[in-house]
């Protein structure tokens, strides 16, 4: 009884999906072609001639997925695992909106009689070998199997996209056909199984203990009876970043585009004070050659040392200000209604002369003017595209602290 309660349990996520943007929609495992599964020729332990009979019997097996979101997507950071192996797609290669692509067991790394060519067995995908990507990572077992379509953000956290599993109690019946290389109709009478949105057909278990996915029909590489409907990409994509790339302080690293600075030497021009009216107030001012103030500072009715001069608030005075400059919600997103609010206190109260809100294409979609007191504004991105946009913040010393607002 617990045998049989852990093989229902096994597969109440067959061909599941968690907010992904491809999914696997059919999977074909147990193939007619050759079922010896042992090594043919040896010679001092190395296996030759006929090469490896047993890498025969995968020939024809293969994971097709699927992209049901409304925007092209290259495959890279995308893979396939198993229990023992893991494929990872082509970094380069695009599947668009609304298409399949199969991922065929091939024996890839051996010479001509041996490779597979997918359309010789399965003649409705030739004309189509751009879909078709070989690999010999993933070699899937008639018993037991879980296959998961992976995603990889950054290189670090994986996430399981979808997921087809089978399992049987004893070793499922053979497909075997004779010299079935020479009749590839063959291929098409062993089913396969495949996605199907209706829940009664998400497993089924007999009385031998067996657990499968009820909906197997006729193999149909590159093309489907039920397919996902198409949905945003925006959508799919929302949860993901939002859960695996939290962890940045995105008010901090925009100074990485905004302010990055040249390893060049600026000239410095000084301008000292006018002593030709002793009465009136005066500012010392000191500019670069690209026109930015270093600093001013007030040297009324007398010359004063352009060293002795204010230059400025501090390294750590900015990081007090930028620190109490505080940006929400970030990112903003359509719960939201795309508001936003700017809010400053403390070492930042009547310190900021001008704010400015760019977007990727450097063009202003809001700017303020606060007066004194004043430690607040709000702004609406609903008519901006999606992406990143940068806050600017002009202070009295003419200096400008960077952040960074994201819109999903």
């Amino acid at each position: 009884m617990k045998l049989k309660y852990f093989l229902i349990s096994f597969f109440l996520f067959l061909f599941n999906i968690v907010s992904s943007q491809l999914m696997i929609t059919e999977v074909y495992f147990n193939t007619p072609f050759n079922e010896k599964l042992w090594f043919s020729k040896k010679e001092n332990g190395v296996a030759t001639g006929e090469f490896l009979e047993a890498y025969k019997h995968h020939r024809g097996e293969f994971i097709e997925i699927y992209n049901y979101s409304d925007k092209d997507i290259y495959l890279n950071n995308w893979y396939i695992q198993d229990y023992i192996g893991t494929f990872r797609l082509p970094h380069d290669k695009l599947i668009k909106s609304g298409q399949f692509m199969v991922i065929a067991y091939s024996t890839i790394h051996t010479q001509p009689p041996y490779l597979t060519e997918f359309p010789a067995l399965f003649p409705t995908t030739a004309g189509k070998e751009s879909q078709i990507i070989l690999q010999d990572q993933i070699i899937l077992r008639n018993k037991h199997e879980n296959v998961k379509l992976m995603y990889s953000f950054n290189g670090f956290s994986a996430v399981n996209k979808s997921e087809v599993r089978w399992e049987y109690r004893a070793e499922p019946p053979t497909n075997f056909v004779s010299n079935v290389w020479m009749h590839p109709n063959e291929f098409y009478a062993v089913n396969s199984i495949q996605y199907n949105p209706d829940p009664n057909f998400n497993n089924t278990q007999n009385n031998d203990g067996d657990t499968y996915n009820n909906y197997k029909a006729t193999p149909n590489p590159l093309d489907a009876t039920y397919k996902p409907a198409i949905q945003s990409y925006e959508s799919l994509v929302m949860n993901d970043f939002q859960d695996n790339y939290a962890y940045l302080d995105w008010t901090d690293n925009v100074t990485d585009l905004v302010d990055k600075t040249c390893p060049i030497n600026i000239e410095t021009v000084s301008q000292p004070a006018d002593t030709s009216d002793t009465d009136a107030g005066h500012n010392c001012f000191s500019y670069d050659e690209a026109g930015n103030m270093v600093f001013s500072a007030d040297c009324s009715g007398k010359s004063a040392p352009l060293s002795k001069m204010s230059s400025g608030y501090s390294a750590d005075e900015l990081e007090a200000i930028k620190n109490s400059i505080i940006i929400s919600p970030n990112p903003t997103k359509a719960s939201d209604s795309y508001n936003v609010n700017i809010t400053w206190s403390g070492p930042a109260l009547d310190k900021i002369n001008n704010i400015q809100i760019f977007n990727s294409s450097a063009t202003t979609v809001y700017g303020f003017s606060p007066g004194a007191g004043v430690n607040t504004t709000s702004f609406n991105l609903q008519n901006q595209l999606p992406g990143s946009f940068v806050a600017n913040f002009t202070l009295s010393t003419g200096q400008v602290i960077s952040k960074n607002i994201l819109k999903w």
